[in-house]
């Protein structure tokens, strides 16, 4: 999302990540994905990856200019990494994974006030931050899977409201279509 939100010009490749190939692992050091190489450099995390691409792309910022604003999405950032992804992905892939159903409950529940959080944070607000940034696009990549829970009948959309309307939001952006 942020390359296409920059309008970069990139060679993007997809990776069986079941099968990950010799020349993947030598440019991923932790076998997962992104990665990206410049100038024979790899570089990994998806916040660091982001964060790289916000400063050497000067336009638009996907950051706020304020420093205290910048460390709210931070913080958010952290939160996608730390909670809202490993208990979206525990969630729904747990069973496939061959992980306990106490385990898959649990990540559920605390899926559920993760979103509650979210719901709150989004309340009057757009985006998390001052405006679409970062802290938006690290949660955007698990926008899918929430969406089959909700297929699922597992969850409900419609008790984060706001969460909502801010997925609906992010959905609609050329960037997150692109990156699809």
């Amino acid at each position: 999302m942020v390359l296409h939100e920059k309008g970069a010009d990139f060679e993007a490749s997809e990776v069986n990540l079941q099968n990950k190939s010799e020349e993947f692992l030598q440019a991923s050091p932790t076998g997962k994905v992104p990665v990206i190489l410049v100038d024979g450099d790899s570089l990994y995390e998806s916040n660091v990856v982001n964060q790289f691409l916000d400063e050497v792309y000067e336009s638009p910022k996907l950051l706020p200019e304020d420093p205290k604003a910048r460390a709210h999405a931070r913080i958010w950032m952290a939160q996608a990494d730390d909670n809202f992804y490993p208990q979206v992905f525990i969630t729904t892939m747990g069973r496939e994974r061959g992980f306990s159903e106490e385990r898959i409950s649990e990540a559920f529940e605390k899926l559920k006030g993760t979103l509650s959080r979210l719901d709150e944070r989004l309340g009057g607000r757009e985006y998390l931050a001052d405006g679409f940034s970062l802290a938006d696009i690290a949660h955007a990549g698990n926008f899918v899977r929430l969406h089959e829970l909700e297929e699922q009948g597992a969850l409900s959309l419609a008790d984060y409201p706001n969460v909502a309307s801010w997925m609906e939001r992010i959905e609609a952006r050329e960037s997150f279509e692109a990156a699809g």
